[in-house]
């Protein structure tokens, strides 16, 4: 055998590992660069709480009096808050119905529904409700002496809870569920019917 049909397969074999590291070398750079991409994807895409925050809290109307001689309590008391739904996502959120109930000393005594909306990516959008307070229900819960403690005390103290359920969608496909909530609590002034102190926290789950 000559000596160039020997180097002949060593060559070969030659070029052929080196064709292997390069494509190894391509393979290991593409999985890199995917491992990247979807780290940024994840870190950009990552969903995010949305959060609502009370703006202002107001009240309107009459407190609790007692009309004699019948003895009943007369009361007429009407709450505005203003809701603001913040949605620090890269995709829109749409949320259905929003309820909010109004409790005083721990019972249901008013509440408020806002029509199903959205709020666009790291956006936010104000929701507005009016709950009237229903007196029957604000007796039974404080019963008698409850109730003119308070109004004795100078103010009565009610809860607002906001809770907004929604959706945020990425890239259309990609799809989280989201539950928004705010606990208030609002301290009403006797007999002046104003608000005198708001407290507010939040709690979100994706």
């Amino acid at each position: 055998m000559s000596e160039s049909g020997a180097m002949a397969p060593a060559a070969s074999q030659h070029r052929h590992r080196h064709v292997l590291i390069y494509l190894s070398f391509a393979v290991l750079v593409l999985l890199l660069l995917a491992a990247t991409a979807a780290i940024v994807l994840l870190a950009v895409l990552r969903p995010r709480d949305p959060t609502t925050e009370l703006l202002s809290a107001n009240a309107t109307g009459t407190v609790p009096s007692v009309a004699l001689p019948a003895f009943s309590i007369q009361l007429n008391l009407t709450f505005l808050l203003v809701v603001r739904v913040r949605n620090p996502n890269p995709a829109s959120f749409r949320y259905g119905e929003a309820a909010t109930s109004l409790l005083y000393r721990g019972a249901s005594v008013g509440g408020a529904v806002v029509p199903p909306g959205t709020v666009p990516s790291r956006g936010a959008t104000t929701v507005r409700l009016n709950m009237t307070v229903q007196a029957d229900k604000v007796v039974a819960a404080a019963g008698l002496g409850g109730l003119l403690g308070d109004v004795l005390a100078g103010e009565m103290e009610f809860e607002a809870r906001t809770e907004v359920k929604g959706r945020v969608t990425f890239l259309g496909f990609v799809k989280r569920s989201a539950v928004a909530r705010t606990v208030c609590r609002v301290a009403v002034g006797v007999p002046d019917v104003k608000v005198r102190r708001q407290e507010c926290h939040n709690e979100a789950k994706l």
